[in-house]
């Protein structure tokens, strides 16, 4: 089907990216721009460079990953639903028996309350506007939403139970498919990416590690001394 070959489009040139940004990764850039903080290097015990090039790069690597990802969780709602971005909601859809406006967030901790009466307020403007809407919070996964935007929805007057999707819940009433989300799951793991070369995205960082790792130990002779140059 055309939208799930979109859905595996979006997955795979997610892994296309992390790939350029592993890519340009290295042992001079790292140390250029403070990527290694000495005093927690020294706290974990980090003493060989092989150690500490690993988890510097898994950190510099997974932080970017998780940002870019979350940023996408928008664009993966938008195709398993149809959907189009709205002029304030992330994406609007007209399902013919209800107009569904959305708040998508990557994960069902990624709201807080300020945030949850801003979207409360903006939920009953809309209903009021559109007869037919259908307002909610899409999270991208999870079991259940943050007790904080439960809450915070129920003191303003809003039902968490439709106007908060999970995981889960959330592609089933996107999908209409109860187990439309294990779907989603073996596109995720069918992507492929051409730039990739057949290498999954961890095996990418393992190799940068390696790499990074060797350089450090040509360019300094101890560890000490490289941390030292953080300074």
């Amino acid at each position: 089907m055309a939208r799930e070959a979109e859905i595996r489009g979006l997955f795979a040139d997610f892994i296309t990216r992390a790939g350029e940004l592993i890519a340009k990764l290295s042992a001079e850039k790292m140390i250029a721009e403070s990527a290694i903080n000495p005093i927690l290097a020294k706290a974990l015990g980090l003493r060989d460079f092989d150690s500490l090039a690993k988890f510097y790069v898994y950190q510099r690597v997974g932080r970017s990953l998780v940002t870019s990802f979350g940023m996408r969780m928008e664009d993966l709602v938008k195709l398993v639903v149809d959907g189009e971005k709205g002029e304030w909601w992330d994406v609007v859809k007209d399902t013919g028996g209800a107009n569904y406006y959305m708040s998508v967030k990557s994960g069902p901790r990624d709201m807080n309350k300020d945030q949850t009466v801003e979207f409360s307020r903006r939920a009953r403007r809309v209903m009021e506007e559109d007869p037919k809407a259908h307002p909610f919070i899409a999270m991208g996964y999870g079991k259940k939403a943050w007790p904080v935007i439960t809450d915070t929805l129920g003191k303003e007057g809003l039902d968490p139970k439709r106007h908060a999707y999970v995981g889960k819940d959330l592609y089933a009433i996107l999908s209409g498919d109860k187990e439309y989300y294990l779907k989603l799951l073996d596109l995720a793991m069918s992507a492929k990416s051409e730039a990739s070369q057949g290498k999954t995205v961890l095996q990418m960082i393992d190799e940068k590690a390696e790499e990074i790792g060797a350089d450090f130990a040509r360019r300094y002779g101890s560890v000490d001394e490289l941390l030292l140059d953080t300074f």
